[in-house]
Parts: C-alpha cells; structure tokens; sequence
C-alpha cells in the first residue's frame, strides 16, 4: 500500500513539475516579436507612444493608372512613339529578337528570364518610384539596370537601344504593357 501511494505522489509531484514546466513555455503575447517595424515598436515604447501598423498597400494595377502615370521618366521621343504604338509588331519583335526563348506568358514555365504574364501590372510594382513604361524601357535598353531575383545577370543582350529604333522599342513596349489584368 505504502509502494502505490509513493508512486502516486511521484506521480501527481511530475504532473505537476510538467504543467509548470508547460505554463512556463507559453507564449506572452504582449511581447514584440522580430518583424519590420519592431524597430518603430520599440522606439515608440521607449518614448511611451503608441505604434499603428499601417496597412500593406494593395499593388498598383495599369488599368489604374493614366498615361502620364504609365510613361512617366520615359524619352520623350518614346513617348511620342507609344502614342502611335502598334502592339502587334512588337509581338513580332519578341518572335524576332527571340526574346520568347527567356520569357514566357505563361506563368507556370519558369525560364532563363523573368515571365510575361502579367508584366504590365508587375511593371508598375517592380521598383518603386518608377513607372512601368520606363521599367520595361530600361529592361529592355539596359537590362542590368534592375535584375529580377532569382534570374541571372548579363544574360539578355545588352544592346537592343543600338539595334532598334524608338518606334521599335515602343512597340515593344506597347506589346509588354498589353499584357495585364484589365
């Protein structure tokens, strides 16, 4: 009797040692924890302030945006081209400079380049301040200038500014912002 009552109190002694030990691992959730604004969280509970998340702001879509907002920082001879732009030709350019052996439409295949579905409204998302219009002109005349992650450098041809005209690149252009969400 003596054996079945010691090993009882061993018994309840451990549950017990195990609830604390499980209490103790709980998570607090009035602590920060590792994020981008934990460094503002911090300063603003050093200063006794209240910290507001901001929202994350939604993507820019073309179909949003005016053509000011669409060719903003582009040559002004481009943009005079775009307004006459034939989209179909720069399809045609992309079949010619082989430019469809790196990039594709459909966003399944992954490629040497980065893909073309959608490119229009990732233009407008890619690098910050610039307009889709000037992204996809530099991509194209100084492909180097911003390399997408996870694609290699150096590889698409650095010279397209020399071998095709301001009507062709805005053609070209004009294809690239054609492919979007409406």
């Amino acid at each position: 009797m003596k054996a079945i009552a010691r090993t009882r109190g061993v018994l309840i002694l451990s549950l017990l040692f195990v609830l604390i030990l499980a209490a103790g691992c709980a998570p607090n959730p009035q602590i920060e924890i590792v994020s981008p604004e934990l460094g503002a969280q911090l300063a603003a509970k050093e200063a006794a302030g209240v910290v507001e998340a901001l929202p994350t702001p939604a993507p820019l879509r073309l179909a949003d945006l005016s053509e000011e907002q669409i060719t903003a920082g582009l040559p002004d001879d481009v943009v005079a081209a775009l307004a006459s732009a034939d989209p179909a030709h720069g399809e045609n350019l992309a079949l010619t400079n082989a430019c469809v052996g790196c990039h594709s439409l459909d966003p399944a295949q992954v490629m040497t380049g980065p893909t073309w579905h959608n490119v229009g409204d990732t233009a407008a998302n890619r690098v910050p301040g610039e307009s889709p219009g000037l992204y996809l002109y530099q991509s194209i005349t100084d492909p180097n200038a911003y390399v997408v992650a996870d694609h290699p450098a150096n590889v698409m041809p650095q010279n397209y500014k020399d071998t095709l005209d301001t009507q062709s690149l805005a053609d070209l252009i004009s294809y690239l912002l054609a492919q979007h969400e409406p």
